[in-house]
């Protein structure tokens, strides 16, 4: 049974995906040229990939488009991870009527998740109970999906994530420490260090630990850290069938969601070692004491099923 954690009343509109909203979390493999991204305005995009020409010209090869990360060396066991390609075969999923909520603000503030303002009567509106996220701390993560036209208005999947908490955060949340810890890099000690690195006593043996090897990845790139996810600043996108996703190591993600009325085949990448808890770690989202529901997300639709972008770059409507 996962690890479960209390949950705040929190309901969160919809984004669209874009690598740079996307790009604390992992990767948007995209074509830049007809991305939505391409559409936006100059400082919300990310400059496109590095591209040459292949295939006797007949091609536009662009460069690194995502990374694939093996930090599978700081897992406790130490065994070796693969890479592994899978699919998934996602079956849209239920959806609840929407009702009135107290719901506590998410990152978002004085967005009114309730008022409709649209008066048409076009939008049906629905909501999505956020019960499990899952991370895997020593490993990206790629979706990407097969058979989904761009143009699909009736079938679309949703990316959701959320940062991650500082350890000590973490604990004072559940009282107890954080499910499956990162294990702190071990290294043997020289007489040498001891005293050249000593603190607060040149007889002490706890050394001063050297820079992190991993300080200059990009952000989405580096590991996590044993926190709980930040559930007050959880994010929802959706995507488009022309767009893949990375998930950073470590990156807390619900599973993959599919909206609409079929289902999505994804080929999925990563590496893996066989060790079930490094591997993939899940934790539980139960309402907390009182609370009127849990993580929520609205999902409005327009009449032939497509979802809106309720906030951030290109909402149909925002208050912020």
């Amino acid at each position: 049974m996962p690890t479960s954690m209390p949950a705040p009343s929190i309901r969160t509109p919809i984004e669209l995906l874009t690598p740079t909203v996307f790009a604390q979390f992992g990767t948007v493999i995209e074509n830049p040229t007809t991305s939505p991204s391409s559409k936006l305005p100059i400082p919300q995009r990310v400059p496109p990939p590095e591209s040459v020409l292949a295939n006797q010209g007949f091609a536009t090869k662009y460069l690194d488009v995502t990374h694939m990360s093996n930090l599978y060396s700081l897992a406790p066991s130490k065994k070796p991870a693969r890479a592994v390609m899978n699919m998934f075969v996602c079956a849209p999923r239920n959806l609840r009527p929407h009702e009135p909520s107290q719901s506590l603000p998410s990152s978002w503030g004085d967005l009114d998740l309730d008022d409709d303002e649209d008066g048409n009567g076009d939008y049906e509106r629905q909501l999505l109970d956020i019960g499990i996220l899952e991370r895997h701390p020593f490993t990206t993560q790629t979706f990407i999906p097969m058979g989904l036209s761009p143009a699909d208005r009736h079938t679309q999947y949703l990316v959701i994530v959320a940062p991650t908490l500082p350890a000590s955060a973490s604990k004072r949340r559940t009282g107890r420490p954080p499910p499956y810890p990162t294990p702190k890099i071990e290294r043997k000690k020289s007489i040498k260090d001891i005293f050249a690195r000593a603190r607060p006593s040149p007889y002490s043996t706890e050394a001063v630990p050297p820079p992190s090897s991993f300080s200059r990845l990009h952000p989405s790139a580096q590991p996590k850290g044993p926190g709980l996810p930040d559930l007050k600043n959880l994010r929802a996108f959706v995507a488009l069938g022309t767009q893949a996703v990375t998930y950073g190591a470590g990156t807390w993600h619900a599973p993959m969601i599919v909206i609409g009325d079929r289902p999505i085949d994804f080929v999925v990448v990563q590496f893996a070692n066989g060790v079930g808890i490094e591997d993939c770690q899940e934790i539980l989202l139960k309402p907390s004491y009182g609370a009127q529901e849990g993580v929520v997300v609205t999902v409005d639709t327009d009449g032939s099923g497509k979802v809106q972008v309720k906030a951030g770059v290109g909402a149909v409507k925002a208050k912020l």
